[in-house]
């Protein structure tokens, strides 16, 4: 589910997976959902980039 979420709400570009914490077959599942995952492009998706893009631009200039 947060795999593909993070991409289709926040536009996720990296995907992290514990070997500790996920088996081998949730590992697999998780990466198909985050490579098929496309950015939904939703006004409050982009609105909430938009902001987190403002943060960058002011503090890491």
């Amino acid at each position: 589910y947060s795999a593909h979420q993070g991409v289709e709400h926040d536009d996720m570009n990296v995907l992290v997976l514990g070997s500790r914490i996920i088996g081998p077959m949730m590992a697999q599942d998780a990466t198909d959902a985050f490579l098929k995952a496309t950015f939904s492009g939703e006004e409050r998706h982009v609105r909430r980039l938009n902001k987190v893009k403002g943060i960058e631009q002011r503090e890491f200039r």
